[in-house]
């Protein structure tokens, strides 16, 4: 992998798109997590969805359930398909880094993508994320147990991952109003991953 796609994993996303899109499961493991945040949100909430990916199964299923979700994501290739699974949502193609939309939200959800930006990116990532949530709105996201890298292999190419610890999440939720309501590390019914549910509340 070279610097520029570790920094910037959505160029190794334009490369495997197809692959991805054939491939990533969509048995909705999630299902639970996603069930639990709608219970937190009003009737026709709006959700973003940072690293929407192709839409299929988050994306999919919070439509099925009446929320106005509104995908985001910066690999251009992976936006196409999201496009043609789902004509009617809005998709907004931009880095999450840069996120500026001028609007607020129910809810943000960042499940496998956040953990794609290098750790030292990703503590500003909360201001951002409280810029556009309305007052209780809820953050749900993945990230590692400890501050360090890894890479997967995906599609033939090698995919970046980073995160700080639990100690170190805690402490920038905390700095950024945001409330933990559920944080399960490697959660075996939902592919070991380790999930932090929180609400934004000043």
């Amino acid at each position: 992998m070279n610097k520029g796609e570790r920094q910037n994993v959505y160029q190794v996303y334009n490369k495997i798109a197809t692959w991805f899109a054939a491939n990533r499961p969509t048995g909705l493991m999630e299902k639970a997590y996603l069930d639990e945040m709608i219970s937190h949100l009003p009737t026709q909430a709006t959700v973003l969805d940072v690293g929407c990916g192709t839409g299929d199964p988050i994306l999919k299923y919070l439509i099925s359930k009446k929320l106005n979700v509104t995908g985001l994501d910066a690999s251009t290739q992976i936006l196409q398909i999201a496009k043609a699974n789902f004509p009617s949502v809005e998709f907004i193609l931009q880095d999450m880094r840069l996120l500026n939309l001028n609007r607020r939200f129910d809810a943000i959800v960042a499940w496998h993508s956040f953990f794609h930006l290098p750790a030292a990116d990703q503590p500003a990532m909360f201001a951002l994320f409280a810029q556009h949530l309305n007052p209780d709105g809820i953050l749900l996201f993945t990230s590692g147990t400890e501050h360090g890298e890894a890479w997967g292999l995906n599609g033939g190419e090698n995919l970046y991952h980073a995160s700080l610890d639990s100690a170190a999440y805690e402490s920038v939720l905390k700095k950024h109003h945001f409330r933990v309501l559920k944080h399960v590390v490697n959660d075996p019914d939902c592919g070991y991953d380790t999930i932090w549910m929180t609400k934004y509340s000043l």
